[in-house]
């Protein structure tokens, strides 16, 4: 486990979801009544938000940077690092930050990177932006974090094709006094938990590889589509998250009573709430926010504190946060903070045309 204390402070936060929202009853003629039914019991999802084919996770993350930038009045040429969090890139090469970066009208001296990380990204996307401005060499960042996993995802396969959705964040991370205590750790072993076997120099794509044909769990897909282990990832996080947890708190000196939020990745509704009272938090500290948009990987947290910011900050449940990512790699990370002077933007549409 790497912890460390890094000082910053989460200005803002904006998101920007498709316009195009899908009824998980739209797909009875695919799945049947009985399994959707099943799903939206236990997943809390009844529909989700998904791309159409022209739009990426990097429109998705300009658009509610476009619209972090206008609201707060920030200087484009304040911002001096970009971070892009996804495992959707524009292209193979060259990084889709620096293609960012000249979208978004910023200096030629503004620090680009990518970090192709999903569920825990958000946070690993923090922790980058803390370490650039601890170094003095950053005052501000913007922390764009988002997939359209959709394009991912067999669409004959039900495991996955009515859980997950698209979206984008963007989030301006200032140098701050306040210090925030960081969890980062990751685990190879269970790489083969959550994958796409082939499209990499490990595993370059062919005709074989493009077959589509019934999986050993029963769903369709072909070696180029999203394969998760869903009880593998269940059971990966109900043993690594709540550990972090209490080290995280442990660290910071707060007891787990006087916790506002406790703001989890976003995969269903089933796994928060059974994190949740595995961890012994209340309902009140551990809000969630799936329905309406499914598991959008590494913009789940963001898309959550747009959602519910403002609310949580008029109960005054923000002075002490704790951020929990865990998924694919496998990577679990976390972070304490004080959100009571961030500033909430609600979710925008965005459409292919705009």
């Amino acid at each position: 486990m790497l912890t460390g204390t890094l000082s910053f402070d989460i200005h803002s936060i904006s998101t920007a979801i498709p316009s195009r929202s899908t009824d998980l009853n739209s797909f009875s003629e695919i799945f049947g009544t009985t399994d959707i039914k099943k799903i939206i019991n236990t997943t809390g999802i009844s529909s989700i938000r998904v791309v159409d084919e022209n739009t990426t996770a990097s429109d998705l993350c300009f658009a509610a940077a476009e619209h972090l930038i206008n609201k707060t009045k920030i200087s484009r040429s304040e911002i001096d690092a970009l971070i892009f969090v996804s495992q959707t890139p524009d292209y193979k090469l060259p990084q889709t930050s620096h293609i960012l970066q000249q979208r978004l009208g910023l200096g030629t001296n503004t620090f680009c990177l990518d970090i192709p990380l999903g569920c825990s990204g958000y946070i690993h996307g923090l922790f980058q932006a803390g370490l650039l401005l601890n170094s003095g060499c950053c005052a501000n960042v913007l922390v764009l974090a988002g997939d359209t996993t959709s394009k991912m995802i067999n669409k004959l396969d039900r495991s996955l094709r009515m859980v997950f959705g698209d979206a984008g964040s963007a989030t301006l991370v200032k140098a701050s006094k306040f210090k925030s205590v960081f969890s980062i750790n990751s685990d190879g072993a269970g790489a083969n938990q959550l994958i796409i076997p082939a499209g990499g120099a490990r595993c370059p794509i062919t005709k074989e590889t493009s077959i589509t044909q019934i999986a050993e769990d029963q769903n369709i897909r072909s070696e180029e589509d999203l394969f998760m282990d869903g009880m593998g990832i269940f059971n990966f996080a109900m043993s690594k998250v709540p550990h972090m947890f209490e080290e995280l708190i442990a660290k910071a000196n707060w007891n787990k009573e006087d916790i506002g939020t406790v703001a989890f990745h976003q995969a269903n509704k089933f796994m928060v709430e059974y994190l949740r009272k595995r961890m012994k938090l209340t309902s009140a500290q551990a809000p969630i926010e799936v329905d309406g948009y499914g598991n959008t990987g590494p913009a789940t947290i963001p898309l959550l504190l747009s959602n519910q910011g403002n609310i949580l900050k008029e109960m005054e449940k923000l002075d002490k946060v704790v951020l929990l990512g865990f998924g694919v790699g496998l990577s679990w990370a976390g972070v304490t903070c004080n959100l009571n002077n961030t500033i909430f933007l609600k979710p925008i549409e965005h459409d292919s045309n705009d």
